[in-house]
């Protein structure tokens, strides 16, 4: 099959003639499945809002394989151009690899305000991504996300987006890590950053290490108690999500 029952192929629009634009940008192995709710709900408030699958998503794993991580900094740059081209404030959200990338375009564009969720710099298990994957990702391109997670939960766990992890996609995402990693203190954005205790893929330290090196005068931040990793798809917290992003970018019109 290649992919989970979470999964959209399509890129996504909702009230496109107004001019607070919204660009929102899903995590690694991923797709528009896990954002589009957010993109429609901010829609109906108001706000202009995009949500693309970045390349080599909501294709497959191998398009995810060949991609490099230059290739998701010039789409999501080139996105959010042609959204500033015809909005008078730009707002970005970012979850997880999306995250990463948030950063990246906190520091390239003047924005209203940017949601930096479950954010990825600090990974669950650092010797596995930057040193063992790093080494064998050409020879096994490809793992099972069940086979990823402790055995104690892997068959209650949702997973979205492909069934596998690229893990030479993976790798491209460490590179971007290294990248924006040090770049922190060049955002000055108004920042709100959202983070779960129940995420077992973002470590409570992306949390902090954000919080602790954005340049932001304004930092509000959202810790919850529920959610997993996938923090705007369906949950008991969801609409608390929902409704502090939509405060959040209101209060900066």
């Amino acid at each position: 099959m290649g992919h989970t029952e979470f999964f959209d192929k399509n890129n996504y629009e909702f009230n496109n003639k107004s001019r607070n634009g919204i660009y929102i940008i899903h995590g690694f192995s991923n797709s528009t499945y896990e954002v589009r709710e957010l993109a429609e709900y901010l829609g109906n408030n108001g706000f202009y809002t995009r949500a693309d699958n970045l390349p080599g998503h909501g294709t497959t794993a191998d398009d995810c394989n060949r991609c490099k991580y230059n290739d998701w900094i010039k789409f999501v740059e080139k996105g959010v151009s042609e959204m500033n081209a015809k909005c008078d404030n730009i707002f970005i959200i970012g979850i997880s690899l999306g995250s990463d990338l948030a950063i990246y375009l906190a520091t390239k564009f003047q924005l209203s305000g940017v949601v930096f969720a479950a954010t990825v710099l600090k990974f669950n298990n650092e010797f596995k991504i930057r040193i063992l994957n790093t080494i064998f990702h050409s020879f096994f391109p490809k793992i099972d996300k069940r086979k990823t997670y402790n055995k104690k939960f892997r068959d209650t766990y949702d997973y979205y987006g492909y069934d596998v992890y690229p893990l030479t996609g993976l790798n491209e995402m460490r590179k971007l890590t290294n990248i924006v990693r040090p770049i922190l203190n060049q955002v000055t954005s108004p920042a709100l950053i959202i983070y779960s205790k129940r995420d077992v893929l973002s470590l409570r330290a992306n949390f902090d290490i954000v919080f602790d090196n954005i340049s932001s005068n304004i930092k509000e931040t959202l810790v919850l108690e529920k959610s997993t990793h996938n923090i705007f798809t369906k949950s008991s917290e969801q609409q608390i999500v929902f409704n502090k992003i939509l405060s959040f970018f209101q209060e900066r019109l």
